[in-house]
């Protein structure tokens, strides 16, 4: 029974406290409510009025509860959704949520011909920062490159982490150009931003990317755009790494001429 108490009322759990604290108070409050009108109205048990306005106390206070236990609750819904729908480390969104809007987007590009792009990208040589930093390090990188790539995309951008160390961005209304403009402003922007550790030491890293689009290359579904971009993502690893590849039309590891 003491076990059962504690884990009810412990005071490290500050979400159970509050709860608690919640119901006391609405307990407490709602006979003094009513104790507080019956005397400014001077309402006696004997009073005609006195039921009909405790009726109507009790009713426009349940309503009042209730509805503010179904915008709380529908609150705590939406935060869980959408925690559903990110990477709780980077708070970028998740393979998840991307596949779903990928396919919104490509069925838009077939009904209307709107030109969409993905961006895949991955930190160069993050092995290394793993094995000479330690894994707590590995992950304020992830967190830093995840918020340059967050704040270099346009707004209507999807980045997601897909991976360990790999990203990918989905550009809805995007051509060739305009996704090679982008993946090159990350590279950039990454290169140049110093990586603050939490013992004040910074260190720099680089991210190699590729770039696929509809408007060169037609998929029959969005899993081959995302596979073309994949695969430039690799060509740019093979020939150097901190660089920006574009998706070639056949195969790109016979080393065909881009598109």
């Amino acid at each position: 029974m003491l076990s059962v108490f504690r884990s009810l009322f412990s005071f490290n759990d500050k979400s159970r406290i509050q709860r608690a604290t919640q119901g006391f108070l609405l307990g407490i409050c709602a006979p003094l409510g009513w104790f507080s009108i019956s005397h400014i109205l001077q309402l006696t048990v004997t009073d005609p009025l006195y039921e009909v306005a405790l009726y109507t106390y009790i009713t426009v206070g349940s309503v009042l509860a209730m509805v503010g236990f179904a915008l709380r609750i529908s609150k705590g819904e939406e935060r869980y959704a959408r925690m559903s729908l990110l990477d709780p480390l980077t708070e970028l969104y998740n393979s998840r949520y991307l596949l779903t809007r990928a396919d919104q987007e490509f069925a838009l590009f077939n009904r209307t011909g709107q030109n969409m792009a993905v961006i895949m990208a991955d930190i160069d040589h993050f092995k290394y920062v793993n094995d000479q930093y330690g894994h707590s390090v590995g992950d304020v990188v992830l967190q830093q490159v995840a918020t340059v790539m967050r704040n270099t995309a346009r707004k209507v951008d999807i980045v997601a982490r897909v991976g360990g160390e790999e990203f990918t961005v989905l550009l809805p209304d995007s051509t060739t150009k305009g996704a090679m403009v982008l993946a090159e402003r990350i590279r950039e922007r990454i290169a140049s931003t110093p990586i603050l550790l939490p013992d004040g030491r910074t260190i720099n890293v680089k991210i190699s990317l590729g770039v696929s689009s509809t408007e060169e290359f037609v998929p029959d579904v969005f899993n081959e755009l995302y596979e073309s971009a994949d695969n430039a993502l690799y060509r740019a690893k093979r020939d150097g790494r901190n660089r920006v590849v574009k998706a070639v039309e056949s195969d790109p590891l016979t080393g065909e001429v881009a598109c």
